[in-house]
């Protein structure tokens, strides 16, 4: 079986672009277009070719992809434009940003390529002349500018293969097989979507939510469920106290509107048989958390572009091994920056320049990627997935089992906090080394 490593390079612009689409949403628009593709076999010469999508079909069969390994940075790119657009699916996939994930992750901070190949110093550089591309197609480009261009992707998969042939010295050739494995649940999904199904339950959800809306609509407004202040005056003038707790994330008491909150679950049980005000428990919810309402929005969109459910599930996401989640972009994040110290952001608010704070100490990030839509529960003031992993006084465990237990979450910081403490040892640092 040979090996063949493959580097695609595509058409993006500003409304067109990874950064705010996802991987499938961007390679199944119909806007998407090769510009060239670079192609190694085992440690032949590398080859590339730019022509239309037909064209580009026809060289690629030359290869015998489905008889063979497949190697990519970025599997889940590459391996989606061979699978969407050309119908070719190999062997076994691999995928150096993978395995970097679990080798290099830790000392490089981020598994790009460009990362990788400074931390393995191989003697090659992964080039910038991708930047130089934006808003260009296949056909803007000269001839010389074309060339140019496939070196660029010619040294991309040529910088693939070297990081391979380190990371596979003693990486565990069973973890091939698990690597395949996870990509193959997003680039060959198993289960398809029913655009009618979905179709019909997001009416039926929107349906529901008016209902409650028109039976409350005559004692208040949408602005007085939605805002956590009004919603709390509007149960006292009808001499409801609102449910409360203590956040051990601030120390304060705030109001328990959440649905998960126990406090919550404990006050729409309580009023049950009051019909006013579990109609405002229940409209509330429906009009506060839309969750169900976009997850299915989503989900329609998806069935009628590509019907089949990608899950993309990245390999080795922490240090302890385990599959990576996500988290919302309203999630509170702890960061340093050096003109303004310490600050709480929300995760899309977080730049680059910004060191966050992981529990211990305030480290560099590779910046927020975008990686679509996943449903999400909270827990004592913080919003995530189930599997998203949390500090608590009963150790690291995830959201859901926090919740389930109970369990308080040690995430945030105050004046007295490690995260201050921590920022005023680097400012101080940073002082110092200015002064010398």
């Amino acid at each position: 079986m040979d090996l063949i490593t493959v580097d695609f390079e595509t058409t993006y612009g500003p409304d067109y672009t990874l950064s705010k689409m996802t991987t499938s949403d961007y390679v199944t628009d119909l806007r998407f277009e090769v510009i060239l593709v670079a192609v190694k076999v085992n440690h032949g010469a590398t080859r590339w070719f730019s022509g239309t999508m037909k064209h580009t079909k026809e060289w690629l069969s030359q290869f015998n992809i489905g008889e063979n390994a497949l190697l990519a940075h970025n599997m889940s790119f590459d391996g989606l434009i061979l699978q969407h657009h050309f119908g070719l699916i190999p062997k076994l996939y691999l995928d150096t940003r993978l395995m970097a994930q679990a080798k290099y992750k830790p000392y490089t901070g981020s598994a790009s390529l460009k990362n990788c190949m400074a931390y393995a110093d191989l003697g090659l550089e992964k080039g910038d002349e991708v930047h130089n591309m934006f808003g260009r197609s296949r056909a803007s480009l000269s001839r010389e500018e074309l060339e140019k261009y496939a070196q660029y992707c010619c040294n991309d998969v040529d910088c693939t293969l070297a990081l391979f042939d380190q990371l596979k010295l003693d990486y565990p050739r069973d973890e091939y097989k698990v690597i395949d494995l996870t990509l193959r649940m997003y680039l060959e999904p198993v289960f398809e979507l029913d655009a009618q199904v979905l179709a019909t339950h997001l009416q039926e959800v929107r349906a529901r939510k008016e209902a409650l809306l028109a039976r409350v609509m005559s004692v208040c407004t949408t602005d007085d469920l939605m805002s956590n202040q009004k919603f709390a005056k509007l149960l006292e003038s009808y001499g409801v106290p609102p449910p409360m707790k203590i956040s051990l994330t601030t120390g304060k008491p705030t109001y328990a509107f959440a649905k998960a909150d126990i406090a919550w679950k404990n006050f729409v049980e309580e009023y049950e048989g009051d019909e006013l005000v579990s109609a405002l428990c229940a409209a509330r919810t429906g009009v506060k958390s839309t969750l169900e309402e976009t997850r299915s929005q989503r989900l329609l969109t998806m069935a009628n572009t590509d019907p089949r459910l990608r899950v993309p599930l990245l390999y080795y996401a922490a240090h302890t091994g385990r599959y990576g989640g996500c988290l919302v972009a309203d999630t509170a994040v702890t960061v340093y920056n050096i003109l303004y110290g310490v600050e709480t952001k929300r995760l899309v608010d977080v730049l680059l320049d910004d060191l966050v704070w992981d529990g211990l100490e305030f480290v560099p990030h590779a910046g927020v990627k975008m990686s679509g839509f996943s449903e999400v529960i909270e827990h004592d003031g913080i919003t995530g997935t189930e599997d998203h992993v949390v500090f608590t006084n009963a150790g690291e465990i995830s959201l859901r089992a926090a919740q389930l237990g109970s369990h308080s979450l040690t995430l945030g910081c105050d004046p007295s906090s490690d995260a201050v403490d921590a920022a005023r040892e680097l400012a101080r640092g940073r002082e110092k080394a200015a002064s010398i």
